[in-house]
């Protein structure tokens, strides 16, 4: 994976990579990816290796969003002390706002991304303690999710995982969320039955999804967003054989498996005691007023589960909805938690 580093400020190297993995994918992701590396105040004065912390950002998120999260990494360094691990910060943007961090033939490979092509390039690049104990994955959101995937399924790479608000989905999580939306559904059906007749798909996504890019994926409204997100979980999760976009559940029953795989495999995982016992900790944080209330139902679930098992997942509920309390909850808890730990 060749790089270019674009920007260096202050502790913050932006570098652009052209990933192959991402390369491959149907609805036109860009294979140029940006990786954002925080590096402490410390790095180069001295030959030493350092933790890693890998974080993922949401859905909807671009690169962008290392900028900011390097002012709150600034503002600790000032209050506390220098941080004793490197960032290494990713996005999961596509064409549908969001990857979730899975190979798909719709949005790309981007767990290869991550684990083959972002880890040795790290590596390569940077000082670093590449034992687990030393490597942490942590996200916001669609990253949460994607963290705590990628921690259970490859406990030799990263040891810890931190995730904030992350989509967790219980029994009832599928028919709750807007996975189940029927006007996102309805357009995601469309968009199926388009495809499948169309003799120029490229030209039919561009325009299906000009409504998704950028600020207007919001401000044209909840169900544009919600028919986005159909879509790009669909793309993730739904695929069947040649088809990217595999049916909905609501069409075919045989595919509730795979819909509900994604969000509803995880309190699966981390109640399993084989995956436990090999990762050295694992946290998890939800507001008790999150407007996606399956996300609260899913995660105390989880903490539910966790309390019976007596297990190492901690779960914390805090006072706020899904991102208001971010830059909190990211200083004055992950950060130090890490800090401690790694």
């Amino acid at each position: 994976m060749i790089s270019l580093c674009l920007e260096a400020k202050a502790d913050l190297k932006q570098f652009q990579v052209h990933s192959p993995a991402i390369a491959d994918n149907f609805i036109g992701t860009d294979a140029m990816r940006t990786i954002n590396v925080y590096l402490p105040d410390d790095y180069d004065k001295n030959n030493q290796q350092y933790p890693v912390l890998y974080f993922l950002g949401a859905y909807s998120w671009g690169p962008q969003y290392a900028k900011s999260f390097s002012k709150m990494f600034d503002e600790f360094e000032k209050k506390n002390q220098s941080l004793d691990f490197i960032v290494v910060m990713i996005d999961g943007d596509t064409p549908l706002r969001g990857s979730f961090y899975v190979n798909s033939k719709v949005h790309g490979r981007f767990a290869d991304f991550v684990l083959k092509e972002t880890l040795p390039w790290v590596k390569e690049n940077f000082r670093i303690k590449s034992a687990s104990k030393h490597t942490a994955i942590a996200g916001f959101s669609m990253g949460g999710t994607g963290a705590l995937r990628f921690a259970a399924d490859n406990p030799s790479k990263f040891g810890h995982v931190y995730a904030l608000s992350p989509g967790i989905m219980d029994d009832n999580g599928l028919n709750s969320s807007y996975l189940s939306n029927k006007k996102a559904v309805a357009r995601y059906k469309k968009l199926r039955s388009d495809l499948s007749k169309s003799d120029n798909p490229a030209q039919l996504m561009e325009t299906e999804f000009k409504d998704f890019q950028g600020m207007a994926l919001w401000q044209n409204g909840e169900d544009n967003s919600n028919a986005a997100f159909v879509m790009a979980y669909g793309g993730a999760f739904a695929a069947q054989g040649k088809t990217v976009f595999g049916p909905h559940f609501s069409t075919q029953q045989t595919q509730e498996p795979h819909w509900r795989f994604g969000f509803g495999n995880l309190i699966n995982q981390y109640s399993n005691p084989s995956v436990l016992s090999k990762l050295y900790s694992v946290r998890v944080e939800v507001g008790d007023k999150d407007e996606y209330k399956w996300i609260t139902e899913g995660t105390l679930k989880l903490k539910e589960v966790s309390k019976a098992q007596n297990s190492k997942v901690e779960v914390i509920t805090f006072n706020g909805n899904h991102i208001n309390k971010l830059n909190e909850r990211i200083s004055q808890s992950m950060l130090p938690h890490f800090q401690s730990l790694l």
